[in-house]
């Protein structure tokens, strides 16, 4: 090893541990928080061996691959472990280990759990994350290892699938809990269709296989918004969060919040708060069932402990302890506290989107109400019944004022904005903007690209927009509107040289060359349609012309109409002062 200078500087990273770990988030895309962090191994700065490339590559070459794996597990979990918060919260470690080193006959068996026990980390945190260097030779010996970290409770990942040597035949053998998806077809997702249709499978092929995912190298909000979409279960890259030495309290990125209703105690579970009677942990099961029986109505009994919620108890549950032959001489004396359940509990201030979220995440159970809590004191209960109910309002209410699909503000703000520039008596132009040949695209290639193009239009308005006067809204469909003073030459040319650059990537290679898709005609025949364009049309609205919003509606149309005769990419000019039955 200390034949050449580079084997010298290696044999010096192992006498002086001279190695660093960094640690990048991996983030749960439902929860919006920080999921677990990858171990990231990086040799002497300013130095050859600073790249893991070459840091492991030479520690191959000189044959001691293993020792540095060893090391950079050792140093990984020592520098986590000091980082006692996230310790604590049980966020997860996942640590690189190289398939040479698995399959290394001086792997010496149980070395990263005597690792853990002397660092007191719980081993349910910590994830193998199996890195290919080079093909693997021996399948049987390779699994034989793995498993062997599994049956010591460890889960496993499979990093940068499509990328490596072994690809799917390595998932179908292994049965990974995690699969990270390399960062190439990650990139350029929200415009590259061939990607999203990639992306779209494996989605699908994880979800059957009961494998989660993990999207790498997210560096744009429209790569983040179409991994939400699909389903993406985790994601990472530089847009979240840079690796860092130590393990980050928060991300870089914020979702934005698109929604145009400020969220008020209407949209949190304050609306569905009831005082339920509640009981004291030391209450016996005697005194609670007689309670159930005299009011039959009863589903569940908080049980609270100077204030503070500490379980629930369930009609059914307990009233089949004391159905079965002994239970009454069994049980009727003993604290309840013996026979409650873990119960849900929130805040009384929480959205009532994220207590949803959480009950759709949780699927299928008995449990149907949650304990709401302010300042941690019990202040009564929300059933899962007016939640749904509640959620279905909001629902409906929302698709008014913002469109789901894109954020973007719906018709009643859309009308509400018009009307605004018509009472202040200055000019306008009001911008119809409409896809052409959208239906067939969505027929050939599914509704979620679809969505996906409704998406990048929402994109490409506000991009257009940013920085100048005026309002961007989605009317419904692929129907959008921009209301504005600035010069609607410039808006309308801008609108459609962007969206004609953006739309190459809706297509696959194949479909750009012909110029389009195979699809079906409205009467079900075969009929070719071109690639997807947009008609714009513009209404240069004058004062003392429309009073109100829905004749000058009625005339937008006609110039989106006007658009769409000319052939699309075009737009088509309405002055109002020349409409004289406006």
């Amino acid at each position: 090893m200390a034949d050449t200078s580079l084997g010298r500087e290696l044999l010096a990273v192992f006498q002086h541990e001279n190695i660093t770990t960094l640690f990048q988030p991996i983030v749960n895309l439902k929860k919006r928080s920080i999921y677990a962090f990858e171990c990231l191994t990086r040799g002497p700065e300013n130095t050859p061996l600073y790249s893991p490339i070459n840091l492991f590559g030479l520690a191959d070459d000189l044959g001691c691959l293993l020792q540095m794996d060893v090391l950079a597990r050792n140093v990984a979990i020592r520098n986590f472990v000091s980082a006692s918060s996230f310790h604590q919260n049980q966020a997860k470690l996942f640590i690189n280990v190289t398939v040479s080193s698995l399959l290394d006959k001086n792997h010496r068996s149980g070395k990263t759990l005597q690792l853990l026990a002397q660092s007191q980390l719980d081993l349910s945190q910590v994830v193998i994350e199996i890195t290919e260097l080079q093909p693997i030779e021996d399948c049987d010996i390779f699994l034989k290892a793995l498993n062997h970290y599994r049956s010591m409770g460890f889960k496993v990942a499979i990093d940068d699938l499509g990328s490596g040597y072994n690809g799917l035949k390595l998932w179908s053998d292994v049965k990974p809990d995690y699969v990270k998806i390399d960062k190439h077809f990650i990139s350029n997702i929200d415009s590259q269709a061939d990607k999203y249709r990639f992306m779209e499978t494996i989605v699908i092929l994880a979800k059957g296989l009961g494998t989660k995912i993990i999207a790498e190298g997210v560096e744009t909000e429209q790569e983040l918004y179409i991994l939400e979409k699909l389903g993406v279960d985790l994601v990472q890259g530089f847009l979240l969060k840079r690796p860092s030495a130590l393990p980050a309290l928060s991300l870089s990125f914020k979702w934005p919040d698109r929604r145009q209703v400020t969220v008020t105690d209407n949209e949190t579970v304050k609306v569905v708060n009831k005082h339920y009677k509640w009981v004291n942990p030391n209450e016996t099961v005697f005194e609670v069932a007689e309670y159930l029986l005299n009011n039959p109505d009863v589903v569940f009994v908080p049980v609270v402990d100077k204030g503070i919620p500490t379980g629930m108890v369930w009609r059914h549950a307990l009233m089949n302890v004391l159905a079965t032959q002994y239970g009454r001489n069994l049980h009727s004396r003993k604290s309840i506290k013996k026979f409650m359940d873990e119960p849900l509990v929130y805040n009384i201030k929480t959205p009532l989107v994220d207590v949803s979220n959480d009950i759709t995440e949780m699927g299928a159970q008995e449990k149907s109400a949650f304990i709401i809590t302010e300042n941690g004191k019990y202040v009564g209960c929300g059933s899962f019944m007016d939640l749904l109910k509640v959620m279905t309002d909001l629902k409906v209410r929302s698709a008014k004022y913002a469109n789901p699909l894109s954020g973007l503000p719906g018709n009643v703000p859309i009308q509400n904005k018009i009307q605004q520039y018509l009472d202040s008596n200055m000019p306008f132009s009001v911008i119809y903007v409409d896809v052409d040949h959208f239906k067939a695209y969505n027929d050939c290639y599914s509704f979620e690209q679809g969505d996906q193009v409704i998406a990048a239009i929402a994109n490409v308005l506000e991009s257009v927009m940013a920085g100048k006067e005026g309002f961007v809204g989605h009317i419904g469909g692929d129907d959008f509107v921009i209301v504005t003073e600035e010069d609607h030459e410039t808006v309308a040319n801008s609108v459609l040289s962007d969206f004609r650059f953006a739309s190459q990537g809706f297509y696959t290679e194949e479909d750009r060359e012909r110029g389009g898709i195979q699809s079906f005609s409205r009467d079900g025949e075969p009929q070719f349609f071109p690639m997807m364009t947009l008609s714009v049309g513009v209404l240069l609205v004058y004062p003392d012309i429309f009073v109100h919003t829905q004749k000058l509606s009625s005339v937008a149309t006609r110039a989106k109409k006007g658009a769409k005769s000319a052939g699309g990419n075009q737009f088509f000019v309405i002055d109002s002062r020349d409409y004289t039955d406006a």
